[in-house]
């Protein structure tokens, strides 16, 4: 079918473990805007008691969706539980990713089921790239990545950054979600072969009077599969008490409050970081190594750990992923720091177009999650131009 590609089963995992040898699937996305807010909504949340202890426990409690709804998903985990050391080999690619995914969909009050998604599409991996120019963990096309505000130019991906691609795949999979009226199988079947595929398969059943649940409907083979195998995936970890001695623990990131407001409000930057008040505002990439940490990556580039992290929209005791892109501040020349004051009428985008900087980087340097704003917040702006500000 269009826009569905075939796909190598993930039952079997690839030797060596660490390759990525798989065919990953071509979507056929439709036009979908990046969602411009978080609702948290009053989904279960993952465990309460504690911020430390074993992740898994934690995506355990946060699973909402049927994982016996269907005779497919028996069987896609009864051929995973065939190689026994499936669960461990999942842990293992998972580790490094799973607490930022975790959280951010325990933030937005999604099902943790979710997390497995990029198991499916890439074993978790952010260098995977398929024959149809499919890149990252979650498998972004060039078009919707760039719909979603993935960068995708002068020689960066954001497709293969961990942070920016989980982002972005939780905003599309939530317009998704919203498309079908709430209905996360069909959200996952529309990021596997599109929207529009799923919404034409719907329309056909009800025109012969049939049911239009995810597993009613006649659609490619391939997104017959996909489903069961993230829910079946789930199922594994949900009824296993105990994955593997050696990797059954992975480091939690302390979870979001449910009380957290959906919308991050500007944060006014009370340090006044010497070296950024004559940094340049031109920036060169790193990224992150298995291993690296902020005050590393400071200490190579000759930056203090505090201007790095305020630079990249960062606190100092953030955790760096591998394949997560820094951006390093140069100092080719003095940019004017401006403090600007939101008035009625004002945006994100207006306002970067006024100071010849981008969204992105206005949202990094006041650490906004969002592109809302409301009159009377203040933004603090690095810009080459001698202008006058407001």
């Amino acid at each position: 079918m269009s826009g569905c590609a075939q796909r190598a089963d993930v039952t079997a995992f690839a030797e060596p473990y660490g390759s990525y040898a798989g065919s990953i699937s071509a979507r056929e996305y439709g036009f979908v805007k990046p969602a411009r807010d978080v609702s948290v909504n009053g989904a279960r949340r993952l465990a309460q008691n504690g911020s430390s202890g074993d992740l898994w426990s934690r995506v355990r409690a946060g699973m909402q969706l049927d994982l016996h709804a269907n005779t497919r998903i028996d069987s896609t985990l009864e051929r995973f539980r065939r190689d026994p050391r499936y669960l461990e080999k999942l842990s293992q690619r998972a580790s490094p990713y799973l607490p930022y995914i975790a959280r951010e969909i325990e933030r937005r009050g999604f099902p943790m089921e979710l997390a497995f998604l990029p198991h499916v599409e890439s074993r978790y991996n952010p260098s995977a790239t398929s024959p149809k120019a499919a890149a990252g963990m979650w498998q972004f096309m060039p078009y919707t990545a760039r719909e979603m505000g993935l960068r995708l130019d002068g020689g960066r991906d954001e497709r293969r950054d961990p942070i920016a691609s989980t982002r972005a795949a939780l905003d599309y999979l939530q317009q998704l979600n919203r498309r079908f009226d709430g209905d996360w199988e069909l959200a996952m079947a529309a990021y596997n072969c599109g929207p529009g595929r799923v919404e034409s398969a719907i329309a056909s059943n009800r025109r012969s009077g049939r049911a239009t649940d995810f597993w009613s409907l006649d659609l490619p083979s391939e997104t017959r599969q996909y489903v069961p195998q993230i829910l079946a995936a789930a199922r594994l970890v949900a009824e296993s008490r105990r994955i593997s001695a050696n990797s059954s623990k992975i480091d939690v990131i302390p979870a979001a409050s449910a009380s957290t407001s959906s919308r991050v409000a500007v944060r006014l930057h009370q340090r006044q970081p010497g070296l950024l008040e004559d940094a340049s505002l031109d920036s060169q990439d790193h990224l992150v190594r298995n291993g690296e940490t902020l005050a590393s990556v400071a200490l190579r580039h000759g930056l203090d750990l505090e201007t790095l992290a305020e630079w990249n929209g960062m606190s100092v005791r953030d955790p760096l992923l591998p394949g997560q892109t820094l951006s390093i501040p140069t100092k080719r020349h003095s940019p004017q720091v401006v403090t600007h004051r939101v008035r009625k009428g004002d945006s994100i985008s207006a306002i970067a177009r006024r100071y010849g900087v981008t969204t992105a980087d206005i949202q990094r340097w006041n650490r906004i999650t969002d592109a809302r704003i409301a009159p009377g917040d203040t933004l603090r702006i690095y810009r080459r131009s001698t202008k006058g500000s407001s």
